[in-house]
């Protein structure tokens, strides 16, 4: 794989159903069509609020039409819950935070293997299944958890598992819940509580208004970590690391800056270099590669872009049967993998609560 044009960030989740095909339709009838594609993206029960939703609704159909008019634009916009959305509204939708090197960390080595030419996990029995986030800023819950899932799964000869986002969530005290958090700060809170219960034990709901609720008396332990150096930070820009550790039959996570334009993504490799601060966003990069002479990398594991890649799967995220190539135009800060000890994931360990 040739030297990356730009640079390269990470994956998170999130669900939505199938865009809607507009392309060369007039205001009105996209309008219609939308209404019906996505009954519940808006509330209808007064009058203003319907203006207020179709008035952002049109801009928006402006921006995709002229997108996709585009004969050299590498990737397609369609409509999707995110449309009709304040730009208030779409920041619940975002969590990560502009991390800095924690100091009890190590750096990646350089090269842990030479990267093969392409990786691509998208459809691998380990990758987690797209999961909604909903309308909490939970992405660093959702990637540090994917993480974890697939590097178990691999470990224990590919026995998938689903963990609970929701206890980082009401759990991770030194993250923001809904508001935002790291993914870091999550695995040291599962080294030192002794591990991550099921989903089905510990159900996620989107919001972070409960106490913490983990206790190893009445949940299962899913997997656990062994000590709090289990992590290493891969700085901005390496590419040649994120791609090793790909090729080392792992997954890892990473923060980037998402354009506005990400919200409305279809398919194709999203090259838009518009950055938008406040967007910041943690993905999972879990491939790479090159197509067309272009460099890209793949990501799924949780939604927040009302389509990411296929809708129907997910109601705002990236859909792991479609993937999503993204050319990396908006990294920053760390990319964070875990490693783990050969312990009994299975067994009873004593819970911090």
């Amino acid at each position: 794989m040739g030297k990356f044009s730009i640079i390269a960030f990470g994956a998170m989740m999130i669900l939505i159903s199938t865009p809607v095909e507009i392309q060369g339709e007039d205001l009105e009838t996209a309008w219609e069509k939308y209404q019906i594609e996505f009954p519940m993206a808006f509330e209808t029960n007064s009058k203003p609020q319907l203006v207020l939703r179709k008035s952002i609704f049109a801009k928006t159909h402006a921006r995709i039409e002229e997108h996709n008019a585009k004969v050299d634009a590498n990737f397609q916009m369609a409509h999707n819950i995110f449309s009709v959305m304040t730009e208030g509204e779409k920041k619940y939708y975002f969590g990560a935070r502009l991390p800095v090197p924690p100091s009890n960390l190590t750096r990646s080595p350089s090269s842990v293997i030479k990267p093969a030419s392409n990786i691509d996990y998208r459809n691998d029995r380990c990758m987690p299944p797209v999961r909604d986030q909903g309308g909490c800023g939970s992405c660093w819950a959702h990637t540090a958890t994917a993480v974890v899932e697939f590097n178990k799964c691999k470990k224990s000869g590919g026995n998938a598992i689903d963990l609970s986002e929701q206890q980082l969530v009401e759990c991770s005290a030194e993250s923001g819940g809904c508001i935002g958090g790291w993914e870091h700060e999550a695995w040291q809170y599962l080294a030192s509580c002794g591990g991550q219960t099921f989903e089905s034990s510990y159900p996620y709901t989107a919001s972070d208004g409960a106490n913490c609720r983990f206790n190893t008396k009445d949940m299962t332990i899913g997997a656990k970590l062994s000590t709090l150096n289990y992590v290493e930070w891969v700085p901005e820009k390496d590419i040649s690391t994120m791609m090793s550790i790909l090729s080392s039959g792992r997954i890892l996570t990473v923060y980037i800056l998402l354009p506005d334009s990400f919200m409305n993504y279809k398919s194709g490799i999203f090259d838009d270099t518009k950055c938008n601060n406040g967007n910041a966003h943690a993905l999972n990069p879990v491939g790479y590669g090159t197509l067309n002479g272009v460099d890209y990398w793949d990501f799924c594991a949780n939604k927040s872009n009302g389509n990411y890649a296929n809708p129907a799967e997910c109601k705002s995220y990236i859909s792991c049967s479609n993937g999503m190539a993204y050319k990396m135009n908006c990294p920053f800060g760390l990319v964070y993998h875990e490693k783990y000890d050969t312990c009994d994931y299975s067994s009873a360990v004593p819970g911090c609560m």
